[in-house]
């Protein structure tokens, strides 16, 4: 099975730990997840670098968290999921999601 990083932002507006649970529980129909969560501004640079192994890396936070993370990708062929979390979430309404 395919293993997973879920990086996410509590702190980001429409995150919940029901709305955490309910993400794992997806994922986990298809990977094995291993969930971190970030604690500071900056922090998800430094957990999507250290997610090198990972087969996919899934992020649950605002446009913000995820342009973080995106930053701290080291990786081509990393696949990439964003779950919106975020008051605004400029970037779906981008991308048409």
């Amino acid at each position: 099975m395919k293993r997973a990083v879920l990086i996410v932002n509590p702190f980001a507006s429409r995150v919940t730990e029901e709305r955490i649970t309910a993400v794992e529980r997806a994922l986990m129909r298809v990977a094995y997840v291993r969930t971190v969560r970030t604690e500071r501004p900056r922090h998800a640079v430094t957990l999507a670098r250290d997610a090198g192994e990972a087969d996919a890396l899934i992020v649950f936070a605002g446009d913000g968290g995820f342009n973080e993370a995106l930053n701290g990708v080291e990786r081509d062929d990393l696949p990439l999921g964003f779950v919106p979390g975020g008051g605004t979430s400029v970037l779906p309404r981008a991308l048409g999601l």
